[in-house]
């Protein structure tokens, strides 16, 4: 691949060095891309302990770059994701850490940081959904991939760090054993407009993708890309019990006798019967007894593999390349 501008471009990159064993080689691999690519020597601005990402995403926004990249994990991610939505200016990811719950859905490389680095320099741009939610604090939060009440943010807020860099997706099964004992909470949904019956539930969860975990498809159906979410919640079911919950995930089964029950929509308010811990793209935000999820469509630009029609996690339609028009938008100077 070649780039098409006369002048060269910069990237800025995002990047939790808390990642890294070897924060140097991983600066060298990106800007070798760079270089062949035809860009300038990336910018770099690191996240702390007290900012996940956001403070420095504003910063590369500052700074002029053409794009941003993000390189850490999920909050990171999530954090550079809140800076640039509705900006127009197009976000990288390379992965880095875990769980890489985004790059997962747009089926991008997880194992290949030079692959990575082709593809967010060169690739193709594709608008998807940003997700919001508002707790007790009154604050709007964003999420890409979900946001969610109750068993999941326990399962989040028990997981050792150390023992995800071991294991893998282990460490979130080894989280979930004691959480699975919890007692459950009585969730009063309201969903565009319309309310639904007091139910006992495990969980309430916002999903803007369908696999939110381990490659399971929770949210069946839900893409990055429709102006949804899709709710899913977990209710206690005594007879079938987490096998009944496994059956459901399998079979897609939703809204029967099952465990689990969906709905999509653009706004899902809920009210609680109790403090709950929530969670924000695995991040856990501090427990709430009301709140809300909405969606904000096509706010956020990422650059994709080419072609980029054939990604699960997306609608499938083409994906208009860098130096491409969109011949399928209104002529504004027809009358």
């Amino acid at each position: 691949m070649t780039t098409t501008s006369a002048e060269p471009r910069t990237v800025a990159v995002v990047i939790n060095p808390s990642k890294f064993t070897d924060v140097d080689e991983v600066k060298a691999i990106v800007a070798a891309g760079a270089a062949r690519a035809g860009w300038n020597e990336p910018l770099w601005f690191e996240t702390s302990i007290e900012d996940s990402g956001a403070a420095a995403g504003r910063e590369a926004l500052e700074a002029g770059a053409d794009l941003v990249c993000a390189m850490g994990g999920d909050g990171t991610v999530r954090a550079v994701a809140g800076v640039l939505r509705g900006t127009g200016v197009p976000y990288g990811l390379l992965p880095s850490g875990t769980g890489n719950l985004l790059a997962r859905n747009l089926g991008l490389p997880l194992n290949s940081l030079d692959d990575a680095v082709e593809i967010a320099l060169l690739g193709q741009e594709r608008a998807i959904d940003v997700g919001t939610a508002t707790f007790d604090d009154g604050e709007e939060r964003t999420f890409v991939v979900m946001g969610g009440v109750g068993l999941d943010a326990q399962i989040m807020d028990n997981t050792d760090d150390e023992l995800k860099k071991k294991v893998g997706w282990g460490a979130y099964v080894a989280a979930g054993a004691p959480a699975l004992f919890k007692g459950g909470f009585e969730a009063t949904l309201t969903i565009d407009g319309e309310a639904e019956e007091p139910t006992d539930c495990l969980m309430v969860l916002a999903c803007n993708c369908s696999s939110v975990v381990a490659n399971i498809e929770l949210a069946t159906g839900a893409v990055l890309d429709d102006g949804d979410l899709e709710l899913v919640m977990l209710r206690p079911n005594a007879v079938a019990g987490w096998l009944g919950v496994a059956i459901d995930v399998a079979t897609r089964n939703r809204n029967g006798l099952a465990s689990l029950k969906q709905w999509p929509g653009r706004e899902f308010e809920f009210e609680l019967d109790q403090p709950v811990l929530a969670e924000l793209d695995g991040d856990p935000v501090g427990e709430t007894t009301r709140g809300r999820f909405g969606v904000d469509p096509g706010s956020l630009i990422v650059r994709l593999p080419v072609p980029a029609s054939q990604i699960p996690g997306l609608t499938p339609r083409t994906a208009v390349a860098l130096d491409d028009t969109d011949d399928t938008a209104p002529d504004p100077s027809a009358s």
